[in-house]
Formats: structure tokens, sequence, C-alpha cells
């Protein structure tokens, strides 16, 4: 009875807490669809809003080719690669960090992959994003002094301002397909799926009413007059 009053509680709170997942990460989805379908508004109008994630933008000005940043432990179908982020000035002043796209890694990792410069004025769409929560890092960042591509974990404007001495936007833009200087686009938005959350809940559940049952067999005679039935049905059949 104890053993089942201290974890019949605890399963069954995870279960729906597993249901709330799902119905955020649903709610998560249905924002990014709606924004995605959404017509692109100048970088001046999404800086207005309240809320800035996933809002489709447009943005004029340069890439600077000096110092791409390659996003190191970026996997996508399998494949070890990095996901490449590059300064860029607007032309309505003030810098912003772009997410181009993932490049595969090659087998030695001492070979960087070519990121090739994008030059002159360009005009770019996509959509704001900021990371939701701490990201995790495995050590420092090796960061070289420099020119040239420099392999980074965490590209966190903040974290990328203090490392170059330049104060980016808040938000990364993440170009869609087809635009100057993009390569692999297309980001995962959750990490898990909510179906996924929702059998996790059937589980927990299972295991809630698992638990119940055992309990209820185990301090209560209802065993033996199952038992006792079954004996007595067969003997009556006999």
């Amino acid at each position: 009875m104890l053993f089942a009053g201290i974890f019949f509680p605890i399963t069954l709170s995870l279960a729906f807490w597993q249901l709330e997942r799902a119905d955020e990460k649903h709610a998560l989805l249905e924002t990014y669809r709606q924004k995605k379908i959404a017509a692109p508004v100048s970088i001046t109008e999404a800086m207005k809003l309240p809320d800035q994630q996933y809002v489709r933008v447009r943005l004029k000005g340069e890439y600077d080719n000096r110092s791409p940043l390659l996003i190191d432990n970026q996997v996508r179908n399998g494949r070890p690669g990095y996901e490449v982020v590059s300064p860029f000035e607007s032309s309505q002043g003030g810098w912003f960090l772009v997410n181009r796209g993932w490049l595969p890694g090659g087998l030695d990792r001492s070979v960087l992959p070519d990121v090739g410069a994008v030059p002159g004025s360009v005009t770019l769409v996509g959509y704001l994003y900021r990371s939701p929560g701490k990201q995790l890092m495995l050590g420092e960042d090796p960061w070289r002094e420099g020119g040239g591509p420099k392999i980074i974990q965490n590209a966190a404007p903040k974290k990328v301002s203090e490392k170059l001495a330049i104060p980016f936007y808040d938000y990364t833009l993440r170009l869609d397909a087809g635009m100057p200087g993009a390569l692999e686009t297309g980001w995962q938005v959750v990490n898990v799926v909510p179906g996924m959350h929702t059998g996790y809940a059937v589980q927990w559940s299972a295991l809630s009413m698992a638990l119940l049952i055992l309990t209820l067999f185990a301090n209560s005679n209802l065993g033996a007059v199952l038992k006792h039935r079954k004996s007595y049905t067969r003997k009556k059949t006999e």
C-alpha cells in the first residue's frame, strides 16, 4: 500500500504532464505554420512586434564574408556536418546573424568545408529565431583569432557579440531556400513530435492502472474469490 501510495500519483502525474507537453508542441507547430505562410515584413516592422519568434522578414544589406561561423555537431540524414552562420550588416543599420543552412563535414575534421562568399548588396527572406533554452555545450568554444571560418558550438547572438565585439540583434535570421548564400535549409521546429508525447502518456497511464490492479489484488481477497469462482464453475460444468 505504501509503495502504491507513493508511485501511483507519480505515474499518473507523469501521464498528464506528457499530455500537456503534447498540447504545447501542437500549439508551437500551429504557430510556426501560421507564421510560415504569412508574407514577410520588413525588419523594422518585425522589431516592433512583442513576439518575433518565427516571424518572416525581409532584410537588405551585405554579408561579412571574413569569418563564417560553423556550428559543430550538426547531423542531417545520418551525416555529420555544420550549420553555417554569417554576420550580416543591414543597410538600415545594425548587425544580424544569418543561419545559411547546413554543409556536410569531411572525414578529416581538420579540413573545414568551403563556405562560398556572397559579394555585394543582397535582399534576404527568412524567419527570425531565438533558442528558447540554454544550449548544451561540450566544453568551451576553441575560438580562433583572425579571419577564416570558426568552429563554434553556441551561435547565440549574445555569445558571438562578445567574441567579435559587434552588437548583433537578439534574433538569428534563418534563410528561406533559394536566397543568396542559402545552403541546405530547413530546420526541425520541435525535437519531439506531439504523437510521441501522447504515446508516453498512454504508457504512464497503463503503468498506473497496472499498479492499481496489482495493489488491489495484493491487499484484498479478490484473487481468492476469483479463483474459487473459477474452480466452482469448472466443477459445475463437469
